[in-house]
């Protein structure tokens, strides 16, 4: 065990490695100080607890996703058309990790809880950032559509609740919910 672990990111790879061929109850500290061949002692050197490795795989998650997000490229930069690729693809990559890893962090301490949402908070923004971009870069939407009264980040906020709320309740089609947007914007 003298190998020596130059970064979070394997040990978080060795994490999901492990959740992904062993189940994610067989990922703790101890298996993945085994996997990597180092201590456990290391390995807490990297992640005092097991809550700042879950954060840590929670993180990655988002971090992942949200690149894919910036890659999805629409014809005519159309915000509607980005809002259903962009549900779509959070609702696939949320199908396997919430089941799982999102599961563990129901079980942490409710100080733990507190990190989690504040993590949680900073992936959402985010998230608005990247909604935010392609409805300011959608040439149909007349530039009268938002006014002090409407600005464009209330409007983000609006939709993202809205996508949020469809994830939680397992909603697999946003066709509808499009529809509702091209009638608002277009």
């Amino acid at each position: 065990m003298n190998k020596n672990v130059t970064s979070k990111e394997e040990l978080v790879a060795a994490a999901l490695e492990i959740a992904r061929e062993e189940g994610v109850h067989k990922v703790s500290i101890r298996n993945i100080a085994h996997k990597c061949s180092i201590s456990v002692g290391v390995l807490y050197n990297y992640f005092p607890t097991k809550a700042d490795l879950i954060f840590a795989v929670v993180s990655h998650f988002w971090e992942t996703s949200s690149s894919m997000l910036q890659d999805i490229h629409v014809k005519d930069n159309c915000f509607t058309q980005y809002v259903e690729l962009f549900y779509h693809q959070i609702n696939v990559s949320l199908s396997d990790f919430q089941r799982e890893w999102l599961t563990q962090m129901e079980t942490m301490a409710p100080e733990d809880k507190e990190r989690g949402k504040e993590l949680e908070l900073q992936c959402f923004s985010r998230l608005k950032f990247l909604l935010l971009q392609v409805l300011s870069s959608d040439p149909s939407i007349p530039a009268s559509a938002w006014s002090e009264e409407y600005p464009k980040d209330e409007f983000i906020d609006f939709v993202f609740w809205h996508m949020v709320q469809m994830l939680r309740t397992g909603q697999k089609d946003c066709t509808f919910f499009v529809k509702t947007l091209q009638r608002i914007l277009y």
